[in-house]
């Protein structure tokens, strides 16, 4: 007995060992923030997250140590992505429609009915894939290093059934801070309410909002599923998200550590396309037998919603183009042309 004692007594110490010298190994450490909740079980965020960590740090082999803060550990996402613009935070987990506050030129993003299906999404931002981080990292100072998508933002309130655009007007509806977002709402005659997706909990459950948007997944994230009860398949934005990178940052690191990220990074969104797959039937399943959501399925009247969505397109041709209006009309129709020929190819 006092030799199993004594064995287990050095297996402890020698694991201690072997732990500290893992830490102090890493020559560099990478903080990685998100919104979401630290349950892969809910969080296509934190699985995301952890996968990331898995890959890099068995691709730098054990030279980077990646650190992920959760639930809003390190500030809104707004406040993330300026932290690793400055370089005090290495990467962060962002939305789109976050981000284009910062890279305007992936707008086309957020703008709405764009795309009809996550495919058409997913072939935009691979064929582009070299563009966009052109825009990103001169515009923000950030590069993308892996796309997070969810499907499309759906609506759900706490009020009532929503069927058409005429059930929208009287409903208080929160959106992102994101102008493209704003000027949707108003195109369906709703006055949304800009705030903080930090905010947007607390708004909900103290009823100073009926409503929001966001892809399904997001119920079970950050639990609206108790402050919600309807969903409208609305479906008027392709959800993507990314995890970006202090370009400042990346360019410190070794060439052979800064390949590392990119390759954990693009395994990672490979990862995510089949995960995301995989779980949002369960999601919905849970949504509705845990906790009562009620599906309502797409508008009666939806092609008179992405009607007048579209036609708000030319109005931020100017905001994709950094002000410049021709750039941003040319941006637009190059992403329209791109799914056009996807969809040709895949009918």
């Amino acid at each position: 007995m006092r030799h199993l004692m004594l064995r287990t007594a050095t297996l402890a110490v020698a694991f201690a060992a072997v732990s500290a010298f893992s830490v102090s190994a890493a020559e560099f450490t990478m903080k990685l923030g998100h919104s979401n909740q630290p349950d892969p079980k809910d969080s296509v965020f934190h699985a995301c997250a952890l996968k990331f960590e898995e890959l890099l740090e068995k691709y730098s082999e054990g030279r980077i140590d990646v650190v992920i803060f959760p639930a809003f550990q390190l500030g809104s996402e707004q406040e993330q992505v300026r932290a690793t613009q400055l370089g005090t935070q290495e990467s962060t987990i962002i939305s789109t429609n976050n981000l284009n506050v910062f890279t305007r030129s992936l707008g086309f993003l957020t703008l709405p009915y764009i795309f009809e299906t996550v495919e058409e999404g997913r072939n935009v931002i691979d064929q582009s894939w070299d563009r966009l981080n052109e825009w990103s990292v001169k515009e923000a100072g950030v590069r993308l290093i892996t796309v997070i998508d969810a499907g499309f933002r759906d609506l759900t309130n706490s009020k009532k059934p929503v069927r058409n655009l005429a059930d929208l007007q009287d409903l208080k509806i929160r959106v992102p801070p994101n102008p493209i977002m704003i000027a949707a709402f108003k195109s369906w005659d709703n006055e949304p309410i800009p705030m903080a997706w930090s905010e947007t909990f607390n708004a909900l459950q103290q009823k100073v909002v009926d409503a929001q948007e966001n892809p399904i997944n997001v119920l079970l994230a950050v639990k609206f599923y108790e402050v919600q009860k309807w969903v409208t398949e609305i479906s008027y934005v392709y959800q993507s998200n990314f995890i970006v990178a202090s370009e400042a940052w990346l360019q410190s690191l070794p060439k052979e550590l800064q390949d590392a990220v990119v390759r954990a990074g693009k395994e990672t969104t490979d990862w995510e396309r089949d995960y995301i797959v995989k779980t949002t039937q369960s999601d919905i399943k849970r949504l509705k037998e845990d906790h009562g959501i009620v599906f309502l399925g797409p508008p009666e009247d939806k092609p008179e919603w992405i009607r007048r969505a579209r036609s708000i397109w030319p109005d931020f041709y100017d905001f994709i183009g950094n002000g410049d209006v021709d750039k941003g009309k040319a941006t637009v129709d190059y992403i329209v042309s791109l799914t056009e020929e996807f969809r040709a190819k895949n009918k």
